[in-house]
């Protein structure tokens, strides 16, 4: 497989961790540039790793997004999807998106020993 672009954007600590031990795997961006330039294969990097992205789904609002989505693959420390709901509202500062939603389907890359 041959990789298209690279890309870097912040993730809180606590999203990173879950990150890298596969608990989420889906990374929800407001569809505007650059996160609309991504393209399935492309890869993200984040502070401290490096995700592919197997898939992307776009959603005209949160409540569609959360009615599609498994929640506890975008926000695994929330107990419901109320919880997460505001969980991802605060992340957008309390306002919906007029953009809508754009879910990524992540996984870690390995990281390779170099001799």
């Amino acid at each position: 497989m041959t990789f298209r672009a690279s890309f870097h954007f912040e993730m809180p600590p606590a999203w990173e961790d879950a990150v890298k031990e596969g608990r989420k795997t889906i990374d929800v961006r407001v569809n505007i540039q650059p996160y609309a330039d991504v393209n399935k294969g492309d890869i993200i990097r984040y502070n401290s790793t490096d995700v592919i992205v197997k898939g992307i789904r776009a959603y005209p609002s949160l409540s569609d997004l959360l009615a599609y989505e498994d929640f506890r693959k975008i926000t695994p420390d929330v107990w419901d999807v109320h919880d997460a709901h505001k969980r991802l509202l605060d992340e957008f500062h309390h306002d919906e998106p007029s953009h809508g939603l754009l879910a990524f389907e992540i996984e870690p890359l390995k990281k390779s020993k170099r001799v």
